[in-house]
């Protein structure tokens, strides 16, 4: 057998209040430790190895059933109409409206598209802007063994192009205004999908990028992962660098709040990796809506950022970056919500 796969142990040890919490082994952890569902001692160890292993084979017989795509709109903010690709008397039957900017959402592994940061950007979005949002959920794929899950993304983000290529074809949107946000795995299936429409789609936010597998034991080339070339503009939010997010720069502007890596100011240490790599879209779900800006500095390192040894240069990080930005920018936050130190309104 030959090929070094990533495999993923999560082993799930709870103390005796654990049993009232009602969990299952498939219930999203960040959603657990944002909700503040456990009261007791929570020991999450993360054990990645490699192994020899076949190389994986399965595919996903029934995209359709596998991988759905849930609009909201103002009109329907929080009851989802299932969209088909192919199936335009549905779409038609909607409220979609094709003269509006279409955000779609990509959650990552063990995750649903259900799971509270998926609403909570939702709603902060339909909130700030009459727009469509999607969220892909493709949970039936997502809770299958890491190696499984993260070998599939290509397919997957190849289904999620095909479905924005429905709409561009059947109603007419403008790819410009498509933007698409993955978390972890979910960004690796924005970029396929990107990649599938040649780059056409006008933005991709990779929030944290998940590294085993992508980066780690080998980088794979820029056609096997998230790059700068699956959309107008990516950019990319690090929080969790060298486990389990990207500790390379693969987008067109890349920022590392707080160094980039866990441990994230206000993640407690069992949790430390978990929490540090859901930052990244609660940065980014803050960013939508706040006033307090996500103010960065172009810098070469984190290191030179903290002696002050960077450019005279600045971007916002999250939903108002300007789509110019390029380069590594480095910035600090606050360890709670709002997270951002900066006033939005002071730097234009």
């Amino acid at each position: 057998m030959t090929g070094e796969i990533i495999l993923f142990s999560l082993a799930f040890l709870f103390d005796a209040n654990a049993a009232n919490l009602g969990l299952s082994a498939l219930e999203n952890i960040q959603d657990i430790i944002l909700e503040g569902k456990f009261t007791g001692s929570l020991l999450l160890p993360l054990t990645i190895k490699e192994e020899r292993a076949a190389p994986v084979r399965e595919v996903i017989l029934n995209p359709e059933e596998d991988i759905t795509f849930n609009l909201f709109t103002r009109s329907n903010p929080k009851k989802g109409h299932q969209l088909t690709v192919g199936d335009l008397i549905g779409l038609e039957a909607s409220t979609f409206r094709e003269d509006r900017p279409l955000k779609v959402l990509v959650h990552g592994w063990t995750d649903k598209g259900t799971s509270q940061w998926m609403t909570t950007i939702r709603d902060n979005y339909l909130f700030q802007e009459n727009c469509n949002v999607v969220l892909v959920n493709w949970f039936p794929t997502s809770i299958k063994e890491y190696s499984v899950a993260a070998k599939l993304t290509e397919q997957i983000g190849g289904y999620v192009g095909e479905f924005l290529h429905f709409l561009s074809t059947s109603v007419n949107i403008s790819l410009a205004n498509v933007h698409i946000l993955g978390h972890s795995l979910g960004a690796h299936i924005a970029g396929f999908a990107g990649s599938n429409l040649s780059g056409t789609v006008g933005r991709i936010t990779g929030m944290d990028p998940a590294r085993p597998g992508f980066e780690s034991p080998i980088f794979k080339d820029q056609n096997a992962r998230l790059d700068p070339s699956d959309a107008v503009f990516v950019d990319v939010i690090h929080t969790c660098a060298g486990t389990l997010g990207f500790i390379r720069a693969i987008g067109h502007a890349d920022f590392y709040p707080n160094g980039g890596t866990f441990r994230q100011p206000g993640c407690a240490s069992i949790v430390s990796q978990y929490c540090s790599h859901g930052r990244s879209h609660q940065f980014m779900a803050e960013s939508i809506v706040s006033s307090l800006a996500f103010l960065a500095v172009k810098c070469g390192s984190w290191a030179e950022y903290r002696a002050g040894k960077c450019e005279n240069s600045t971007a916002v990080m999250g939903e108002k970056v300007s789509s110019q930005t390029r380069g590594l920018f480095f910035l600090e936050t606050n360890s709670k919500s709002p997270y951002g130190k900066g006033d939005f309104n002071s730097i234009f």
